[in-house]
């Protein structure tokens, strides 16, 4: 009621009735919200960036939401400029010489807090730029007195001698080239971190030409050992586990050279992650290593479970009773762990385009299953879309991708899977049938 007189009374003085609201025209004035709806929006960290919209009801959602100035609205989600982001590549490119002019070895972490900066300046350089929506001329700077800022840094920018602005492509070029120069240097030691640092700053700028020569630097750079002055080196082990190209990171790349269309780019890749010794070896070892050892331990666990098997009889001697469930026992695990391993090395369900030769072991197959994979889905982004038209592929790089393939012990399009010549083969018998009716 205090409100409603309020309202007659100023508009009996003479107030154009215009500036009220037409909500509050239609509607009265609104119920009051509950404290509580904003009290949890704050209090409980689990949704503390989550935007409160979420937690408001929709019959007091316009109070709020509508009468918040633009002024007011968060900022933390502005794009970053270019210049700023060519000071902090520059700031990197300072810290990167700095760490390879130094006498002693650098700390593996100092470098990967080095890249995990350039990595976060990559996310900032990828994310995509959005267009801020244009304001009309004059429509805030009469309430808030901006025109005099507004003239005052415009003569500011004439009178600073502008820098050339630099595209995002350049941006990228830099910051590939600072990291790049810190890893190829002799000094520096390539760590797991470092490397998954490395692999996704380049993954996220879309440079994936010097992939093939860190990875091949991972596995045969000389170590460098601390604290030593002069600096020493030890001889790497390129065949060792720790030697491998994790999974992840060499499909990325692979992704990303594919993506480029650089066939060369993507052999290479392949022949220095998946085709690598340390890549089979590691994959043995961490997938491998216990199922092995649980066959191992089977023969003491069947005689285990023999001898007390054979005391629960009185039928029989319970050595021989022993000697009978333990052979059974072997027999059972034996077969079971055959007919497992058949299963598992001969699983073709995965394969498209790309197949083994006839004659290549078992063995080989599931170790260099990933490199089969990687081939297969080259060929599937070389090739035709079309299952009908597999096959018919011409040019330089299809034949040259086809010939690395067969020296692999691999075949690209195995004659009897084609789904072109299943149809076509389809077709031909029912016409001879239906001719010999």
């Amino acid at each position: 009621m205090i409100t409603t007189n309020r309202m007659a009374m100023r508009a009996q003085k003479g107030r154009p009735q215009a500036l009220v609201c037409q909500i509050c025209q239609r509607t009265g004035s609104p119920s009051p919200v509950p404290r509580s709806l904003f009290v949890r929006t704050y209090s409980s960290p689990s949704i503390r960036n989550v935007h409160r919209e979420q937690f408001q009801p929709r019959q007091y959602s316009w109070t709020y939401t509508n009468r918040i100035p633009r002024r007011f609205y968060s900022s933390q989600a502005e794009q970053p400029t270019t210049p700023q982001l060519d000071n902090a590549i520059a700031q990197v490119a300072r810290a990167c010489s700095h760490l390879c002019k130094a006498e002693g070895v650098p700390s593996n972490d100092a470098v990967v807090q080095l890249l995990q900066k350039s990595e976060s300046i990559a996310e900032m350089i990828a994310q995509p730029t959005t267009a801020q929506p244009k304001q009309k001329s004059g429509e805030f700077s009469s309430l808030f007195d901006l025109d005099e800022q507004t003239s005052a840094t415009k003569k500011q920018r004439q009178q600073q001698p502008q820098r050339p602005k630099q595209t995002p492509e350049q941006l990228s070029k830099q910051l590939c080239r600072a990291v790049h120069d810190l890893l190829t240097d002799e000094k520096v030691f390539i760590s797991p971190e470092a490397l998954a640092s490395y692999t996704k700053i380049h993954v996220l700028l879309q440079q994936p030409n010097h992939f093939p020569e860190i990875f091949h630097l991972y596995a045969n750079k000389p170590i460098p050992v601390e604290n030593s002055s002069p600096v020493r080196f030890s001889k790497p082990d390129p065949k060792s586990i720790n030697s491998a190209i994790p999974l992840e990171l060499a499909n990325a790349a692979l992704d990303v050279a594919i993506a480029q269309r650089n066939l060369s780019l993507v052999l290479a890749i392949i022949d220095t992650t998946f085709s690598a010794p340390a890549f089979r070896r590691a994959k043995a070892y961490k997938k491998a290593a216990l199922p092995l050892g649980g066959l191992t331990a089977a023969p003491a666990a069947c005689y285990i479970l023999a001898t007390w098997a054979g005391s629960l009889q009185n039928t029989m001697d319970p050595s021989t009773a022993t000697g009978i469930a333990f052979a059974a026992g072997l027999a059972y695990v034996g077969g079971l762990t055959s007919v497992g391993l058949v299963a598992i090395t001969t699983a073709n369900d995965q394969m498209e385009r790309v197949t083994w030769l006839p004659g290549i072991p078992l063995r080989q197959r599931w170790l260099r299953e990933e490199e089969r994979a990687a081939f297969d889905k080259v060929a599937l982004a070389w090739g035709f879309k079309d299952i009908y038209l597999r096959g018919e592929e011409e040019g330089e790089e299809w034949e040259q991708l086809r010939e690395f393939i067969g020296m692999r012990g691999m075949i690209l399009d195995r004659t009897e899977l084609m789904e072109a010549l299943r149809f076509h083969t389809d077709i031909m018998l029912k016409q001879k049938y239906e001719s010999t009716k």
